[in-house]
């Protein structure tokens, strides 16, 4: 990547998603946040702090308790580690596009002896016939990241909730980005959301914008195991609690930020119907997140990202997924505030020059 080419442009609209601030004037904003809360330092993730998080974040989605964790990884393997021991089998229910099979290095089986069986196709939701009873759990995420953050429909995600049930297997969200589904599911909570799922796992990170931190959600038993779980694999920091107040921070000012971000989503997806040669998909966006699918290789599509770079000083994307075959990929394209305050001529002009410059 070209980092000098990245930072000369007037528009970057890779990650980080959000204004950007440097490391002096994130601490800056993360002092004055809680001098105002009147909050102190807290150690090994206990304090009034934490627990505030915790609860908050439990409330919102309509389970008892919750648990804050240093990253969506150690989580998401907590949750699967429990349902594994309590089932007594090590199959996990994954689709294609699960974050355990695509970037994790196989961590669920070199480091927790789990195994995978892949329902689902990459660019569809696992479905309710999709599911059976002979695993530990389901994760399902929503929205699948890799499908362009594809949401199941209403109905498909309440069939989903009922066969599980049926079946007595249980499921487990992936929420990393689960804050952009509302609008989708017409403004439904999240507790409506998540009603039906024996856990959910969050990110703080990455629609959120905290500097890092995950929270795991469930009933009281389970997130009781998976304290016990966090201490057995490292997850005892000793001062978390810059993460913690950076998330309290902008927690609610995403939360309300995010269906005028879904909105320009769907907008600036809405522009590239004129341009030929590409897909997005899903069309219209089912939340701040949607891929631009283009007919090359991914190091042909940065090429062609530079050339509009530029000839434009619009940087699009970090990088490209080509997981679905040797001469397509992937461009993602997500909005935060960045990505919110591009104009569209400038956003549509730097994709039809990069598509335009596509040699595959």
């Amino acid at each position: 990547m070209d980092t000098d080419l990245k930072a000369s442009c007037e528009y970057d609209l890779s990650f980080p998603f959000h204004q950007p601030q440097t490391a002096t004037e994130k601490l800056a904003s993360i002092h004055a946040f809680m001098e105002q809360q009147q909050l102190i330092t807290e150690y090994l993730i206990s304090g009034p702090m934490v627990e505030h998080l915790e609860e908050k974040v439990a409330a919102l989605f309509g389970k008892p308790a919750a648990m804050w964790c240093p990253t969506g990884t150690m989580a998401q393997a907590i949750a699967a580690r429990i349902y594994a021991g309590q089932s007594g089998t090590n199959r996990l229910l994954l689709h294609p596009t699960s974050h355990l099979l695509l970037h994790e290095h196989d961590g669920y089986q070199q480091a927790h002896a789990l195994n995978a069986s892949l329902v689902g196709q990459w660019r569809q939701p696992i479905t309710a016939e999709l599911l059976d009873g002979n695993a530990a759990c389901a994760f399902v995420e929503l929205p699948q990241r890799h499908s362009g953050n594809l949401l199941p429909s209403w109905n498909e995600l309440t069939a989903l909730k009922q066969k599980a049930n049926q079946v007595n297997l249980p499921l487990h969200m992936d929420g990393a980005r689960v804050w952009s589904s509302q609008t989708y599911y017409k403004n439904r909570t999240f507790a409506e959301i998540a009603n039906g799922f024996n856990s959910i796992y969050v990110s703080l990170y990455k629609d959120i914008g905290a500097i890092g931190g995950a929270v795991l959600i469930g009933e009281q038993a389970f997130m009781a195991e998976a304290r016990l779980w966090r201490a057995r694999l490292g997850g005892l920091l000793i001062e978390p609690w810059p993460m913690i107040a950076d998330a309290l921070r902008l927690l609610d000012i995403r939360l309300e930020q995010m269906p005028g971000f879904v909105a320009r989503a769907q907008q600036l997806a809405g522009l590239l119907v004129q341009i030929n040669g590409i897909q997005v998909d899903p069309q219209p966006p089912h939340t701040n997140l949607f891929h631009v699918l283009l007919p090359c290789s991914s190091e042909a599509a940065e090429k062609a990202r530079d050339a509009a770079a530029q000839a434009t000083g619009v940087w699009l994307a970090k990088r490209f997924w080509a997981y679905e075959g040797e001469h397509q990929c992937a461009m993602e394209i997500t909005v935060g505030e960045k990505a919110a305050a591009i104009p569209d001529d400038e956003f549509f002009n730097a994709i039809k020059i990069m598509v335009a410059s596509i040699k595959p």
